[in-house]
């Protein structure tokens, strides 16, 4: 009987962490291959890599497209949903269900109607021609809204009271308590849009605008006829260390804030 319950006790969580094991392990190979050789610690092939391509561009260009994306998604996805969430209107549903239903119509399902809409605006091998599909969030749009939904009536009417128009309102009531679910936001915008590679190959052809997922790639296919793989890891690691460094910091923080905001 005691062996049975140990086992009901530890078996999920041996379970979890098998599963865990499985997802984190090509990570995990791609940093042993990065910075483990011949028994020792070394960054030479993170240097090597660095200096095969033009990485520092490609990051430039990915916090540039990052960072804007992030900012577009989240002025669009609070003023929309304030709305959605505080104005009764003919359509309101609607509306919700169309953002609803971008989150389930993948951007990959009407890729050739983007690229030729991109194509007839001339932002070919942009920036903002790989930002501009991208400029409204569904999944934004529906955070915010649960957000401001959580936030009780009477601090607005208290505020009103004090004296507040509707963009005081919002700026001293609704986003401070916005914070959580901003960060939750913020999180899968940037992971998204930092490892996103099909829609900016299709729409770059030039170093001058390509973010580090497309550069890496380019570095792969010009290592075909030899491939060098501790250099291929270590150009892996350039893209994905600094998602795993601001997850391992602020991780408490990061579920904290997925928690509260992600329960529609």
């Amino acid at each position: 009987m005691a062996i049975a319950r140990a086992i009901r006790q530890v078996g999920p969580g041996l379970l979890l962490a098998a599963l865990a094991l499985v997802w984190a392990f090509p990570s995990l190979w791609v940093l042993f291959a990065t910075f483990w050789q011949a028994g020792h610690f070394t960054l030479v092939h993170l240097s090597q890599a660095w200096a095969s391509a033009p990485f520092g561009g490609y990051a430039l260009n990915t916090v540039e497209i990052v960072g804007g994306l992030f900012f577009a998604q989240a002025l669009f996805g609070a003023a929309v949903g304030f709305v959605l969430a505080r104005y009764q209107f003919p359509g309101k549903g609607l509306i919700t269900a169309l953002f609803l239903l971008q989150i389930v119509v993948p951007l990959y399902a009407v890729l050739i109607q983007e690229y030729r809409i991109i194509q007839g605006l001339h932002l070919l091998n942009s920036k903002l021609g790989i930002m501009l599909p991208y400029a409204v969030s569904g999944i934004g749009v529906l955070t915010f809204r649960q957000a401001f939904r959580a936030v009780p009536r009477e601090l607005e009417e208290a505020a009103r009271l004090d004296g507040y128009g509707t963009l005081g309102v919002v700026w001293h009531v609704y986003l401070p308590r916005a914070i959580p679910a901003a960060l939750a936001f913020a999180v899968v915008s940037v992971t998204y849009h930092w490892t996103d590679f099909l829609w900016p190959l299709m729409v770059t052809n030039t170093d001058a605008a390509r973010p580090i997922a497309v550069g890496l790639a380019m570095l792969a296919q010009a290592s075909e006829a030899g491939l060098q793989w501790n250099l291929l890891a270590a150009a892996t690691a350039v893209v994905v260390l600094p998602i795993l460094v601001l997850f391992a910091l602020y991780h408490r923080r990061i579920l904290a804030a997925f928690t509260a905001s992600y329960d529609w």
